[in-house]
């Protein structure tokens, strides 16, 4: 009985590697568009979680009458306008 090293293993890394290929292309598509998708998800994401962020600190506000958390907004979205900047420069900025 004679044994083929490395035939099984890599028809098996193979059609794994194309089943992540393809779950990963179902979400974000594939060249150009899994840039654009990127790009904009980051956008997205950026103006959920600084949104929510800001509404949580502003209930402080409002809940306390404080307004020592209105700079705690400030330093929130001093973190995300830079990414989402970043994104939409890339996104626009990009030679064809």
């Amino acid at each position: 009985m004679e044994f083929q090293s490395g035939s099984g293993g890599e028809s098996q890394s193979k059609i794994k590697a194309e089943s992540s290929r393809g779950k990963i292309a179902e979400n974000i598509g594939s060249g150009e568009d899994a840039k654009n998708s990127i790009v904009w998800m980051t956008i997205t994401w950026s103006f959920c979680i600084a949104g929510l962020l800001s509404l949580l600190l502003f209930s402080l506000v409002v809940a306390d009458k404080n307004f020592k958390y209105i700079d705690e907004i400030k330093s929130v979205w001093s973190i995300f306008i830079p990414i989402i900047t970043l994104a939409l420069g890339y996104a626009f900025g990009k030679s064809q």
